[in-house]
């Protein structure tokens, strides 16, 4: 356990407000080692809820939590605009027009399905090589690309005149302190968020995520049982079976034939007959399943050999 290499796995997080995703990740890796790891889907400091954390072999496959729908719950203040849209900026007070539940239902309809996005200068995307929140904090305001986004679903609840809560789920990439300001805009004001939490990313709810008391409160030498299994953050994706034949094609970096297994087109998570996972494939137009990121030889060795000792 003290060795960094032998923890591999996904941590499930739920992330405290007031703490970066960053300053997170390095006190999972100080409490399991130091061991390599990275997250999934930047939360700001000032939202908490759900972080997977990858750590080892599990790297290797982060980008397929990032890539998924996430779910959030979230408190819009209105009646005032913010620097940053959201709590941590300068707010300048505005009116607050009356509305009622029909309001609230139209404002939902337009904001679901496909939308464009423009993203907030206080954000992490890169324009020139520069984080977009540094030129913020220079006083700067450079162009951005709109983006496309989709709302899945889309509640938003009355709780008095001034405060309103959402509850989201959307592709990558959905900026909900834009979506808050563009809410408010619908009801002819200004808004900001208050608090967002992440409930849930890639059908992984925050129920099941562990809190920092709760980590620490598990010996240093057991907790790694804590981890779940590197393929973790590919559950949402389709899965296949490979023979022993076709395994050994495969983990050789060459193509299967799988037009016979209707496959779908895209990501598929891939398996040996007895249960190891071995890596991420895609299928092409011609049922053919080319390997996209594989496991060791090794690691599927020593694998198949604890099943069988066990």
């Amino acid at each position: 356990m003290n060795e960094s290499h032998q923890v591999n796995g996904v941590l499930l997080l739920d992330k405290p407000k007031g703490l970066s995703s960053n300053h997170a990740l390095q006190q999972v890796r100080r409490l399991f080692g130091k061991a390599k790891g990275g997250y999934a889907g930047t939360l700001d400091p000032l939202a908490s809820g759900l972080l997977p954390i990858s750590m080892g072999e599990a790297t290797k496959f982060i980008n397929y939590f990032s890539d998924a729908r996430k779910s959030y719950e979230a408190i819009i203040k209105l009646g005032f605009s913010s620097t940053t849209g959201d709590a941590e900026g300068d707010l300048s007070e505005t009116k607050v027009n009356s509305f009622d539940s029909r309001d609230l239902e139209r404002v939902t309809q337009k904001f679901m399905g496909r939308l464009e996005q423009i993203p907030p200068m206080h954000s992490a995307i890169k324009i020139d090589g520069k984080p977009l929140y540094k030129l913020a904090r220079q006083g700067k305001v450079v162009p951005r690309e709109k983006r496309s986004v989709t709302i899945e679903s889309l509640k938003l609840d009355k709780i008095d005149h001034d405060v309103i809560s959402l509850s989201v789920s959307c592709s990558k990439g959905t900026y909900i302190r834009v979506l808050a300001e563009d809410i408010a805009q619908s009801l002819g004001t200004a808004g900001y968020l208050t608090s967002l939490r992440r409930t849930c990313l890639a059908g992984i709810s925050v129920t099941d995520a562990l809190s920092f008391e709760q980590i620490e409160g598990v010996d240093l030498g057991l907790r790694y049982k804590l981890l779940k299994n590197i393929d973790f953050s590919l559950n949402h994706l389709p899965q296949l079976s490979l023979t022993r034949t076709e395994e050994r094609k495969f983990l050789n970096g060459m193509a299967v034939s799988v037009v016979n297994q209707r496959c779908s087109l895209g990501a598929i998570s891939v398996h040996t007959q007895d249960g190891i996972f071995v890596g991420i494939a895609f299928v092409d137009d011609h049922g053919e399943l080319k390997p996209k990121r594989l496991m060791s030889q090794e690691y599927v060795a020593n694998s198949r050999s604890m099943k069988e000792f066990n």
